[in-house]
């Protein structure tokens, strides 16, 4: 690759070559020391370190500079276990922060319409930024009928799952089954802000109800996961008709 040539896309497809041999957490050179070494103008270093970044192998950090990305969390979705558990079955520590709540809130239409509710009824909103090596890894955004959220004190989910504390707020039993939805999306300029993120930037957008025994619903909302920061894994079996 002659230096006179080196363009923005092949200078993040030699630094992603370097990256591979290097640890987590490791410092790269400056944009000042690669512009250097290879000769090329800032910008064209500064566009390979964003494709870089946004592809999850780079974390670029004010006064710190660029380092190569911690490993990735393994997200169980199948069999799914609440967030929470899932960490702590990793062993894996982990914080929660509270970013909003609300505990009447008139409910956006699909909200009404996953907690089956009329259009006179409230719900209590959570906003949470979960966080891993106190770098933000996911946000949530959960909404659950009015009359649990009026005893909800948010300290209470600071080391416990939400959905559990719910159900016991509503004595109703525990969670028995989930409607669920998993998809690739462009960050939105709030959840972008609450992740640290380039609005725009790529997330996995898991979308979700929780149901009682009997049906009913007590929770539904979203949780937005870094995709530089997760792999997901499914784990079940295979009938012999689904082998065809």
């Amino acid at each position: 690759m002659k230096r006179s040539t080196v363009k923005y896309l092949d200078l993040a497809e030699t630094l992603r070559g370097h990256i591979a041999g290097l640890g987590p957490n490791s410092l790269l050179p400056t944009e000042l020391q690669l512009t250097r070494r290879f000769g090329i103008s800032r910008s064209t270093v500064r566009r390979a370190l964003d494709v870089l970044e946004r592809s999850g192998f780079v974390l670029r950090q004010r006064g710190r500079g660029t380092i190569t990305s911690p490993p990735k969390i393994t997200r169980r979705f199948l069999p799914l276990y609440m967030l929470e558990e899932d960490l702590r079955q990793q062993k894996i520590k982990f914080g929660t922060q509270v970013v909003e709540f609300q505990p009447r809130l008139a409910p956006p239409e699909l909200v009404r319409d996953r907690l089956r509710l009329s259009t006179t009824d409230s719900v209590g909103f959570l906003s949470l930024r979960r966080l891993v090596e106190d770098r933000p890894v996911c946000h949530d955004r959960r909404y659950f009928p009015a009359p649990a959220a009026t005893k909800l004190d948010p300290s209470m989910i600071l080391d416990r799952s939400v959905s559990e504390v719910l159900a016991e707020l509503d004595e109703q039993g525990p969670v028995a089954t989930i409607a669920w939805e998993c998809e690739i999306l462009p960050a939105l300029p709030d959840v972008a802000a609450v992740l640290n993120l380039t609005p725009g930037a790529l997330i996995v957008e898991s979308r979700f109800t929780l149901y009682l025994d009997n049906g009913t619903p007590i929770e539904t909302g979203t949780v937005s996961y870094r995709i530089d920061r997760f792999t997901f894994m499914l784990t079940g079996r295979f009938s012999s008709s689904q082998l065809a």
